[in-house]
């Protein structure tokens, strides 16, 4: 849905939504004081389980929202991970950005960067799961996240731990 917004001839125009450019998945995430430059650690495309049902580790969504234009007072930003199959929400992550008055008007060429960190979750079995971004209740963006059994005949890495004991017989 579009927001309305005056011109400078005093009629209203449509504003496109907000668009998300990139959702990206790491496991740590570092601003720079002073450049604000973003360090992505560990990006992944995909999570492996040793077995299910599965507590996934935290981890973080790297945002690149663009399309902002105008005077913004703040942002409403909601990240969830969902059972495309089902509708299910299995996390959910929400925040609000202010911005201060004396900002000036957002360029909708800008690119911005925004970090949203996603709590550990349960994944009952495999599949694609759904990461969703809204802004300001709208959807900007939507990426898969395939949840895979670890390859069997491989060494489990040592970075992947059982978050669940072995079930006994």
């Amino acid at each position: 849905m579009c927001s309305k917004e005056r011109s400078s001839k005093n009629f209203f125009v449509e504003q496109e939504p907000a668009l998300c450019q990139a959702i990206l998945f790491s496991e740590f995430v570092i601003r720079e004081k002073g450049s604000d430059k973003l360090s992505i650690i560990n990006s992944f495309n995909r999570l492996f389980s040793p077995q299910f049902p599965f507590l996934t580790p935290p981890f973080f969504l790297s945002l690149l929202l663009t399309h902002l234009r105008g005077k913004i007072a703040s942002l409403d930003l909601t990240a969830r991970v969902e059972d495309p199959s089902s509708g299910h929400v299995l996390a959910s992550s929400s925040g609000k950005i202010g911005f201060p008055e004396d900002r000036p008007p957002f360029d909708e060429r800008e690119i911005h960067d925004i970090v949203i960190p996603i709590s550990p979750f349960l994944v009952f079995q495999q599949g694609n799961y759904s990461v969703v971004v809204l802004v300001n209740n709208e959807k900007v963006g939507e990426r898969m996240l395939p949840v895979l059994p670890f390859p069997s005949g491989q060494g489990m890495p040592p970075s992947v731990k059982p978050f669940f004991p072995p079930s006994s017989p």
